[in-house]
């Protein structure tokens, strides 16, 4: 049965009235209350005042109580802010007020740690968890715990919910104290006055109707902007992304599982595959391309090669617009639909040229990673983004797309020459200077072996390199880079621009190594490492046999500036304008800079100069 306008109209204004209704009962209940019980509660208080603490340590015993009670008021029924207004009629407005910021503060942490652990297991197993979004838990942000710090009932239930959702403890802790030192000044100033004009109903008053009004004011603002935003649609949807890092060896004996396993996970009936392959390494591997036939044809019909494996031009060359074209050429002259496979072997630049293919292919293929080089498998084989250079500008084309799986297979890096397999140990100083200290501990004491890239110590690097990149991509909660912050990227401003000056005859590893030694001098001029972290940085680059100072170090435009430095700005248009360059303030872990000193780089950039020469004529860091 259709309903009239006005039916519904008043059906939509119903909830409101109701809480205008609740509102005005609530607020003459609690005046009659003390209309009625006023004398009484004077007549306590005035008793109370015979009891009054006269001496410091009874004042400190009161004091005590009184914080204690308002750390535990998320689980004692006592109105925080008569606890408060106490505390400023007995201990005067300076010790109400400490008494007051104290407790508060105890209060949060308390909640925070309620609901971070005992709640928060509780929720899951009665599956409060899985809440739709737009819920109470799901809204609550920094505005709402700074707003919701004199409501009662729900200050307190605001920080055991932050807790449940694992709000950042520290953003939490200093947005809770700097509210609470804000409140805690309005209890003292609020009840210094009442008490001093003996207004004690005026006083309980406001400490339990104000927040009553506070929420009405909010709840007709939240009402206004519904009305503003009425002819707004507003479409939200997260989307779940898993795909595992599978280390193993001899990927393509047929007695291996691995790879039908990855390809046949969640694929129904046969998985057709086209495998796309570095050139360079088809070259260096001859006998890989009839392994990758005997593989399929042992898994048959299970999996299905769609055609022989097909060369992308090694290195930088592969992120061309031409290759681009060529692979979609491929792709669509075998038949592959959105349900078919990409096998993608090689090292960084070939993995980005043809995940971005697949990317844009019929809007997403599906895409198996496996990198064959040592950077590649433990960091740019790891992460989500694709892309092609255009314009003279590195990844200006791309897209972010996670693989289906990204399979690491140790074997294929044995055929790589010396200098690729070190080069790719630069990614894991990165991350082990940024995340993980012990990590880079540990790279000190095996630098001697990793130079030589032995096996056990160079399989734990991999390993170890792959996971921390991982964890951040999948735990940082910005694997598409929409913010500016990327920690990922130290020493990578100077690298892109070396990369572009030697026409990438330097490898990647090579000039993220230089640009990493460039910024730890930089961080230590300006105080943030210090001399003896920043020794320790170029010491174990040297020791791994990187040249900290390649020629391109040296190059000047035509009105006599560092050619590198000029990468500064362009590194600020690929972020989007706001520049932010981590930087180290000590070794595992890095800030960011939003403004470099150009003065202060120059001279670290003429510091390194002058160290990597006198490393080079002593014979140490020649790697190319």
């Amino acid at each position: 049965m259709k309903r009239s306008h006005g039916y519904r109209a008043r059906s939509k204004s119903a909830p409101t009235r109701y809480f205008w209704l609740s509102l005005v009962v609530f607020s003459a209940l609690v005046i009659t209350s003390f209309v009625l019980f006023e004398q009484p509660i004077q007549a306590f208080l005035a008793q109370f005042a015979l009891y009054l603490p006269s001496t410091p340590a009874q004042k400190l015993n009161l004091a005590l109580l009184l914080v204690m009670l308002l750390a535990l008021d998320v689980v004692l029924p006592v109105p925080s802010s008569l606890v408060a207004l106490l505390a400023v009629a007995t201990l005067g407005s300076v010790g109400g007020y400490l008494v007051i910021f104290i407790g508060l503060c105890l209060g949060a942490g308390f909640g925070y740690a309620l609901g971070a652990g005992y709640l928060r297991v509780l929720s899951s197993r009665l599956g409060l968890h899985q809440r739709q979004p737009g819920q109470l838990a799901y809204r609550l942000g920094t505005l709402s715990l700074i707003c919701l710090r004199g409501v009662p009932v729900l200050a307190e239930t605001s920080v055991v919910a932050a807790g449940m959702q694992r709000y950042p403890l520290r953003p939490f802790l200093l947005v809770t104290t700097l509210a609470n030192a804000g409140l805690a000044l309005a209890y003292s100033a609020i009840g210094s006055l009442l008490v001093e004009q003996n207004a004690l109903l005026v006083a309980i008053l406001a400490s339990m109707v104000l927040p009553v009004v506070f929420i009405a004011a909010c709840s007709l603002f939240n009402s206004w902007r519904k009305r503003e935003r009425r002819d707004t649609l507003h479409g939200r949807f997260e989307v779940s992304y898993d795909y595992p890092v599978v280390f193993t060896d001899h990927l393509f004996d047929p007695r291996n599982p691995c790879l039908r396993q990855q390809l046949t996970a969640s694929h129904k009936g046969p998985a057709t595959v086209l495998v796309f392959a570095d050139e360079q390494l088809l070259q260096c591997a001859p006998r890989l391309a009839g392994e990758i036939v005997d593989y399929f044809a042992a898994h048959a019909p299970a999996l299905h090669l769609q055609a022989a494996p097909i060369a992308v031009p090694a290195g930088e060359l592969s992120k061309d617009g031409q290759v681009l074209q060529q692979l979609y050429a491929d792709m669509l002259a075998h038949g592959l639909d959105r349900h078919c496979y990409v096998l993608a072997l090689g090292g960084g630049a070939v993995l980005d040229a043809v995940g971005y293919a697949c990317a844009t292919f019929h809007r997403g293929m599906r895409l198996v990673r496996v990198p064959t080089t040592v950077l590649a498998q433990n960091d740019a084989g790891i992460g989500v983004k694709n892309g092609i250079n255009a314009f003279e500008q590195k990844n200006l084309l791309g897209a972010f797309y996670p693989a289906s799986a990204v399979i690491n297979d140790f074997q294929l890096l044995t055929s790589l020459g010396h200098r690729d397999q070190i080069a790719g140990l630069a990614e894991a100083v990165k991350v082990a200077l940024i995340k993980d200290q012990a990590f880079f501990q540990w790279m000190e004491q095996q630098a001697d072996a990793l130079a030589r890239f032995d096996h056990p110590a160079s399989r734990h690097a991999i390993h170890r390199c792959a996971e921390l990149h991982l964890g951040h991509i999948t735990g940082a909660g910005d694997p598409f880079e929409r913010g500016n912050g990327r920690p990922l990227d130290y020493g990578h401003w100077a690298a892109h621009k070396l990369e572009k000056l030697s026409q990438h005859r330097l490898r990647h590893g090579e000039a993220v190594a230089v640009g990493m030694a460039l910024d730890a001098l930089y961080a230590n001029a300006q105080g943030l490492l210090g001399d003896a972290e920043s020794e320790r940085v170029i010491g174990l680059l040297l020791r791994l046999g990187f040249n900290l100072c390649p020629p391109e170090l040296a190059l000047k435009d035509g009105q006599g500036r560092s050619r590198v430095l000029l990468g500064l700005e362009e590194f600020r248009q690929h972020l989007g304008g706001q520049l932010s360059i981590p930087m180290l303030c000590r070794i595992g872990a890095s800030v960011d800079l939003h403004e470099i000193d150009a003065a202060v780089m120059e001279q670290a950039l003429q510091r390194l100069s002058s160290r990597g020469a006198l490393a080079v004529a002593l014979g140490e860091g020649c790697a190319q």
